[in-house]
């Protein structure tokens, strides 16, 4: 077997690459993700469906959340699916005269069991 010597340029290139390559293998080891034996996003966007209140028409996203923090001072819940819904909730209509901005609704739900967490309207910004 021959072995050539590399240049101290070669050699300092290759240990970054190397250790570009590890430090990224680690961060996609240790990425909190999801864990088996949840709801699927179909049976999440289903529950959430029967919680978001009337006016929403379509969802726009949904995502599991680690440590979710609803923010009403519930406890943190270590996995999550959030749905967001949106539509036209005419209790955040009034003083508008006869237009309504379109706004969003998310509601949370246990990733394990289903249960409703929370859910919370986003205001519109703008008239």
């Amino acid at each position: 077997m021959i072995v050539l010597p590399l240049s101290p340029t070669r050699l300092r290139t290759l240990g970054v690459i190397v250790i570009i390559l590890v430090v990224a293998s680690l961060a996609i080891l240790l990425w909190p993700r999801p864990p088996h034996g949840g709801l699927s996003r179909t049976d999440a966007i289903r529950v959430a469906w029967e919680h978001v209140q009337a006016g929403a028409v379509g969802v726009s996203g949904s995502e599991v959340r680690h440590n979710f923090d609803s923010g009403f001072g519930l406890p943190v819940h270590s996995w999550a699916w959030v749905i967001t819904f949106n539509g036209q909730w005419h209790l955040l209509c009034q003083g508008h005269g006869g237009g309504c901005d379109p706004t969003s609704e998310w509601v949370a739900i246990d990733y394990y069991s289903g249960d409703w967490i929370a859910s919370q309207h986003a205001y519109p910004t703008g008239r």
